[in-house]
């Protein structure tokens, strides 16, 4: 009995481990808040610097004081957006279909009945959802102002799905508007269409289509699918259907 206590004495650790392994602990601890640290440093001035840009281009392209008011705001706010589905993701990715409503709830268009969103749950990541948000506000913007969503029977259907055809998959968007008053292109290029044609393809190594259309304006947006971080594992013509709604059936946001 006595040899076997000695024998579990021997095998406890001595002061000495103890004190080497708390001292192991305590340094990857702190050279994970140090990544940590490093990384929120980088996404800041990340933010900074797209901030910065957002205000230089839309006070360069105002009239008053209140014009540019108006449209920083906007836009701030279409970040804001997309950045607080990036958090409640942990930063890992922002759902599409979420992001669609959030950027169409701040126009008053959540009825139900002028907007149908349709697509496979999606999930992208940040460069992704920040320029797509963007680029979303900027259409229901114009859409409110001159298009569909001003008035009661105009209608935008928002569509995406993952496209396998060719050498590596795709994800494109499509933006619709019908029913709204009869379109031209405007003459004057803003800071609104170049995040629509220029910007978004861009900074997603994408193409984008933008048309002005008798009928209504139409955009459409292809980019690689490696944006996408997560597909759920859904097939690329899934549909996304309110709870309790029938299968195949547009979703409507509201």
């Amino acid at each position: 009995m006595r040899l076997a206590n000695e024998a579990n004495i021997r095998t406890w650790p001595s002061p000495a481990m103890v004190t080497d392994v708390g001292r192991v602990a305590v340094r990857r601890e702190n050279e994970r808040l140090r990544l940590i640290t490093d990384e929120l440093g980088h996404r800041v001035k990340n933010l900074i610097a797209v901030v910065q840009s957002i205000a230089r281009q839309t006070m360069h392209q105002s009239t008053t004081k209140d014009d540019f008011e108006a449209r920083f705001s906007g836009r701030l706010g279409a970040l804001g957006r997309s950045l607080d589905l990036l958090i409640a993701g942990n930063w890992h990715g922002a759902r599409i279909d979420e992001l669609v409503r959030l950027e169409l709830a701040a126009f008053g268009a959540l009825d139900g009945k002028q907007i149908s969103v349709r697509g496979p749950p999606l999930d992208l990541n940040r460069d992704a959802s920040r320029n797509i948000g963007l680029a979303l506000h900027e259409l229901a913007t114009n859409a409110s102002k001159y298009g569909a969503l001003s008035v009661p029977e105009g209608k935008v259907a928002v569509h995406w799905e993952l496209a396998s055809g060719g050498a590596r998959p795709r994800l494109r968007m499509t933006w619709r508007e019908s029913g709204g008053p009869t379109v031209t292109e405007p003459k004057h290029r803003g800071f609104g269409r170049q995040i629509l044609q220029q910007v978004t393809a861009q900074a997603l190594a994408g193409k984008v289509t933008h048309e002005f259309l008798p009928d209504g304006v139409r955009w459409t947006l292809d980019i690689p699918a490696a944006f996408v971080v997560d597909a759920r594992r859904a097939p690329a013509n899934a549909l996304l259907c309110p709870e309790g709604g029938q299968k195949g059936r547009d979703r409507h946001v509201g």
